[in-house]
């Protein structure tokens, strides 16, 4: 007695598959399941010698559930995936798992018949056999279909709101979109209005050759868009020459749709290389339409919480600004900071995402000493150990105020390790070496240099040379030496400008270098240098 295992949440193709499988003309027993949590407990209730299973079901992804048994050990039978959309990541996944046989939606019955005596090792048909075909035969097209748009909606509903940002979402109905209209590639890029460029965000099947994620709006066929209120423009693979859709990329076809932000036309859908080369009409089309409608539903939602965070985020500065503003020796402090904080990012090869979470916990590196009194803060001359006590606490200050913001938890941690030192002295929690966050050992070389070459009411600037021999004296005790390298590299460069007349910086850079090994002979370093 064999034993085989049909999932597939649609009744009318569940049905199809069971009687192929019936046709095989063995002494055998189907169990079906609508949904992975059914098809779990079949799957451990008893042996199956085949599982045949739609991919995309009404409560997760099948491939995901073999993965998870995979991972606890438990043996799985041969698998037979079957699928209407079949993305490359999805092939990928099939392939870890070693599924050998993956049929695409619509399929032939018989095709499907003979991946199962295959799988089974019954041989080939023999031409006397039950052949799978039927009566509702007639019917499959009208079935697959049917199947196909209802697992698009799922898709569409269940799928995409799981994404947590604007990329993610934009991938995911780029892949569905792609799936709709059965294209081969495509694209979604958002419009820039002040540069009147577009900027893409998402593409799956495109070759282009100069790999630019921006272009002049006028340099694309989508004008009328943005500007024209047009709802939809295609060309055919028919017509002679097809205007590229986004420049270096080849195309032999494409659809282009806008794509909208509170009913404004903020972006471009675009599909290209279409398998079937009919116009997109009736039913497709107004799949494309909701599929565009939810969209911008998501972008909204994440658009409207991006703007809260960077208003926020504005918010925060400027009381940055306006607690500095109080002090002509501090005045820009935070701004100097961060510019030099994304000098040596950018020094460094980070990436451009990484460069702007610096750039904004530099400007908000110092925000706790808005809880340090003004006679504290404000004191014209050096601190006595108990006003330093005091002032040593802004870092937790800073910490206390971000700690609710999700959006800044990254910065955050530079603000509240901005004062730690790389042989653990620091504070306010004396961590040390690389148990401190990369960015923050970057804030406080940035902090420091600023320190030491800006005027203070008990001292005057001062030059980069001073600066620089500090900097060699505490590279592996108070910073991060990689750090340090690089803030002395962009010292060399003439790259870093400070309000000291630094004579002997003018002269020129190898003055510095040359004097940097007799001092470090010489003179004794100062304790904790440049602490602001």
């Amino acid at each position: 007695m064999l034993n085989i295992l049909v999932v597939e949440d649609q009744p009318a193709v569940r049905e199809i598959i069971s009687e192929v499988v019936t046709s095989l003309n063995l002494p055998l027993h189907i169990g079906e399941a609508i949904n992975i949590k059914e098809a779990k407990i079949k799957l451990h209730e008893q042996h199956w010698d085949v599982l045949v299973t739609d991919l995309s079901l009404g409560d997760g992804n099948s491939l995901d559930l073999l993965e998870e048994l995979k991972n606890t050990g438990m043996p799985t039978p041969p698998v037979i995936l079957v699928s209407g959309f079949l993305s490359a990541s999805h092939m990928r996944q099939a392939n870890a798992l070693n599924i050998e046989h993956v049929l695409a939606k619509p399929f032939d019955p018989d095709v499907l018949l003979d991946l199962i005596r295959s799988t089974l090792n019954l041989g080939k048909r023999n031409p006397h056999d039950q052949s799978s075909s039927h009566n509702t035969n007639r019917l499959l097209p009208e079935v697959f279909e049917m199947d196909r748009k209802l697992g698009l909606l799922f898709r569409m509903f269940d799928e995409m709101p799981k994404n947590i940002d604007v990329t993610s979402v934009c991938k995911s109905a780029l892949n569905l979109a792609m799936d709709m209209v059965h294209a081969q590639g495509g694209y979604i890029a958002l419009f820039e209005r002040h540069k009147e460029q577009l900027v893409r965000i998402a593409s799956e099947g495109i070759n282009d050759t100069s790999a630019k994620n921006t272009c002049p709006l006028q340099s694309t066929p989508f004008s009328p868009l943005i500007y024209e209120a047009e709802e939809y423009i295609e060309t055919s693979q028919d017509v002679t020459h097809v205007q590229p859709c986004w420049p270096n990329i080849e195309v032999n076809a494409y659809i282009g749709i806008p794509i909208y932000l509170q009913g404004i036309p903020m972006g471009v859908l675009c599909l290209v290389n279409r398998l079937d080369h009919k116009p997109v009409l009736g039913e497709n089309r107004h799949m494309l339409g909701l599929l565009v409608k939810k969209l911008d539903t998501l972008l909204d939602n994440r658009a409207v919480h991006a703007a809260l965070a960077d208003s926020m985020n504005e918010t925060l500065i400027a009381l940055v600004r306006s607690l500095e503003a109080r002090d002509r020796y501090t005045k820009d402090h935070s701004s100097r900071v961060s510019h030099l904080s994304v000098l040596f990012a950018e020094k460094l090869g980070l990436d451009d995402e990484i460069i702007q979470l610096i750039r904004t916990g530099g400007l908000l590196h110092d925000i706790g000493k808005v809880g340090i009194p003004d006679s504290v803060l404000l004191k014209p001359g050096r601190y006595t150990d108990q006003e330093y006590a005091i002032m040593k606490a802004h870092p937790a200050i800073g910490d206390s105020i971000l700690i609710n913001m999700d959006t800044l938890a990254r910065e955050r941690l530079m603000v509240r390790h901005h004062h730690e030192r790389w042989d653990g002295k620091g504070y306010p929690d004396k961590i040390g070496g690389t148990e401190i966050p990369f960015e923050a050992r970057i804030v406080c070389v940035a902090d420091a240099i600023d320190a030491m070459t800006t005027h203070r009411v008990y001292r005057q600037a001062k030059p980069l040379s001073f600066c620089a021999e500090q900097l060699a004296y505490a590279s592996g005790t108070q910073f991060d030496p990689q750090i340090v390298a690089v803030a002395l590299d962009a010292i060399k460069q003439g790259e870093i400008t400070t309000q000291a007349k630094c004579d002997d910086y003018d002269e020129g850079v190898l003055p510095i270098q040359a004097s940097l090994t007799k001092t470090l002979r010489e003179k004794p370093p100062i304790k904790n240098a440049g602490v602001a």
